[in-house]
C-alpha cells in the first residue's frame, strides 16, 4: 500500500504571547494561524508484518530519521496499535526551526495516515486528543485553513475563508530555538513589556534582541522594501504580504538578489477547496 500526503506550512498573521503561567509552566497565546501553499510531501509505503518497524528518508532540507523526528516519535508511541511497518519519505520544503510548523504539519499528516491505513476510524476529537501528546500546533494542521488559536494552543476557532492572500517568505538559514526565544521573552518582558505588547508578533522584538544576525537582516529588509515585514512564530522566517501573485514574484526576484544564499519563496493562503488540496 502507498499513501501520499501534502503537509502544508503556516504563518502567524498575528501572535500575542502572555506572561508565563508558572502553575502550568506554559505561555498562553492569542494568534491567527494561516495555512499556506508551501508544503512537504510525505510518501508512505506500508507492509503488513509481525515485525513492525519504521524507516524515514528525506530529500530537500535535512531532517532527523529517528525519534528526534516527530514522525518517529508518533510511530513508537502508537506502535502497539499498528499492524504495518512504515517506510516514510519526506520531500522537505519547509525548513525546521523556521516558525512555519513543518514538523507539526508532518506529524498531523502522519496521524491521519495511520488512521486511514490502520482503519482506526478515529473521529476528529480523537485525532485532536492524540495530537496533543506530541505538540500543541499539530491540532491546527488536522484541518488547516484559517484558525484563531488561544489558551495554551489548545483552543481552536476556525474562521471562514477570506480573500486570497499572497506572501513572500524569507528563511535566512538560521534555526531559531523556540525554547530559547521563550526564555528570552520571560527575561525581556520584565523591562520592555510595552515594546513587546505593541508588536504584531510579541516575539519579533524578542528575536531581534536575542539575535544580532536576525536584527541585521530585519533592518536591511525594512530599509530596502516598502511592505510591512513580519515574523512568523518564534522565527526565523520573515514574511511579507503583497497585493497580488505578480507583486510577490517581483519582490522575490528583488530579495533573491539582496540575499542570494537565503531560501526565498512565494506562497499564498489556502483553504479546504484550494486546488493544491486535490
Amino acid at each position: 500500500m502507498k499513501y501520499n500526503s501534502k503537509a502544508f506550512a503556516k504563518l502567524n498573521l498575528y501572535l500575542q504571547v502572555f506572561k508565563l503561567n508558572k502553575g502550568e509552566d506554559l505561555h498562553s497565546i492569542s494568534s491567527l494561524f494561516q495555512e499556506i501553499s508551501l508544503h512537504d510531501i510525505l510518501t508512505i509505503k506500508v507492509t503488513k508484518t509481525q515485525n513492525i518497524n519504521y524507516k524515514i528518508t528525506y530529500s530537500g532540507f535535512t531532517v532527523p530519521t529517528n525519534t528526534n523526528n516527530i514522525i518517529g516519535k508518533i510511530f513508537e508511541t502508537l506502535k502497539p496499535q499498528l499492524n504495518h511497518s512504515y517506510d516514510i519519505h519526506i520531500d522537505k520544503k519547509i525548513p525546521l526551526g523556521s516558525g512555519m510548523g513543518g514538523a507539526s504539519s508532518n506529524g498531523a499528516m502522519f496521524i491521519k495516515a495511520i488512521n486511514t491505513i490502520e482503519q482506526k476510524n478515529w473521529d476528529y476529537k480523537t485525532l485532536i486528543d492524540i495530537s496533543k501528546r506530541f505538540g500543541s500546533d499539530i491540532a491546527f494542521f488536522l484541518n488547516g485553513g484559517t484558525q484563531e488559536i488561544s489558551g495554551f494552543g489548545n483552543i481552536l476557532t476556525p474562521k471562514p475563508a477570506s480573500i486570497q492572500r499572497f506572501f513572500v517568505i524569507i528563511y535566512p538559514n538560521i534555526e531559531c530555538s523556540t525554547k530559547k526565544i521563550y526564555q528570552h521573552f520571560d527575561t525581556m518582558i520584565k523591562e520592555k513589556a510595552d515594546e513587546i505588547n505593541e508588536s504584531n508578533n510579541s516575539l519579533l522584538p524578542v528575536v531581534l534582541d536575542y539575535s544580532k544576525e536576525m536584527k541585521t537582516i530585519f533592518h536591511i529588509l525594512t530599509s530596502e522594501i516598502s511592505y510591512n515585514v513580519q515574523l512568523t512564530g518564534s522565527g526565523s522566517t520573515f514574511f511579507i504580504e503583497t497585493p497580488s501573485k505578480k507583486e510577490s514574484a517581483l519582490l522575490k526576484q528583488k530579495l533573491s538578489t539582496l540575499f542570494p544564499a537565503y531560501y526565498i519563496q512565494t506562497t499564498e493562503s489556502i483553504h479546504k477547496d484550494h486546488p493544491l488540496r486535490q
